[in-house]
């Protein structure tokens, strides 16, 4: 519901206070005159329920974790959209654990497109194939703080991350279905496809090409036909296989 030109929650519960400055800034971005936010749906919360019914979920990552949510909305026939920023680059700004305040910033040296959404989408391929449920992936640039406190990874060498917050958005691209996604495959490149050819034709490294297609495998899109020296080969399923044909073989 709206209050004076802000959106209001219905329901105050752990999924608004817990939520990072990222996620509710996309999720005030989203919003749409007439939404209504924070709404119980089946015994569940959902960040954003559109005029016409549709389901908006705001997942910044772990897109695994709303599997659950995901199955019961699309076996009681929901149409659900769920939004995961890829983060294109981040200004990381340090802060003193002490007082907050910034005392460096930098650009991060790390990267992201729109095939990194594949490292999360291989603990979460059944997402893509659920009827009802469309993936929008937001490309982003972000602000992350840093705190550095020693309780953080040994990679960010014990910087802690506070907080992301959105600097701006660069681009936002919806697949609805099977054939939304294997359009990522170059239509010149005949299969079957390996991760060798596929990360070639992509400009991808053959690690994340491989991911791509397990991903497809295993959402039952495609399937094993063989193999070029120690790489998987695979090719489309067609659309009318029965289910129980489109099971994907482990990642190679």
């Amino acid at each position: 519901m709206e209050s004076g030109g802000l959106f209001v929650a219905e329901r105050a519960g752990i999924n608004l206070y817990a939520e990072r400055s990222l996620h509710a800034a996309l999720k005030a971005y989203l919003a749409e005159p007439g939404d209504r936010l924070e709404v119980p749906v089946g015994g569940r919360v959902v960040d954003l329920v559109r005029a016409d019914g549709e389901l908006v979920e705001v997942q910044t990552r772990s897109l695994g974790a709303l599997l659950p949510k995901l199955r019961a909305f699309s076996a009681a026939g929901r149409r659900v959209r769920v939004v995961h920023p890829i983060i294109l680059g981040s200004t990381v700004a340090r802060l003193d654990p002490e007082s907050g305040v910034e005392i460096s910033r930098r650009k991060s040296p790390k990267k992201g497109d729109l095939f990194s959404v594949f490292d999360e989408l291989v603990r979460a391929s059944e997402l893509i194939a659920l009827g009802g449920v469309a993936l929008e992936l937001v490309s982003v640039r972000v602000v992350e703080t840093r705190v550095r406190d020693g309780s953080g990874s040994w990679r960010r060498k014990g910087d802690r991350v506070a907080d992301r917050f959105l600097e701006c958005i660069e681009e936002r691209r919806v697949f609805h279905s099977r054939a939304d996604w294997l359009a990522l495959i170059p239509p010149t490149l005949a299969p079957p496809w390996d991760s060798g050819t596929l990360g070639a034709a992509l400009g991808l490294r053959p690690e994340r090409a491989r991911k791509m297609l397990y991903v497809f495998a295993r959402a039952g899109f495609l399937s094993e036909v063989g193999k070029a020296g120690r790489r998987k080969l695979y090719a489309p399923v067609p659309e009318s296989a029965p289910r129980a044909r489109r099971r994907a073989p482990a990642a190679d």
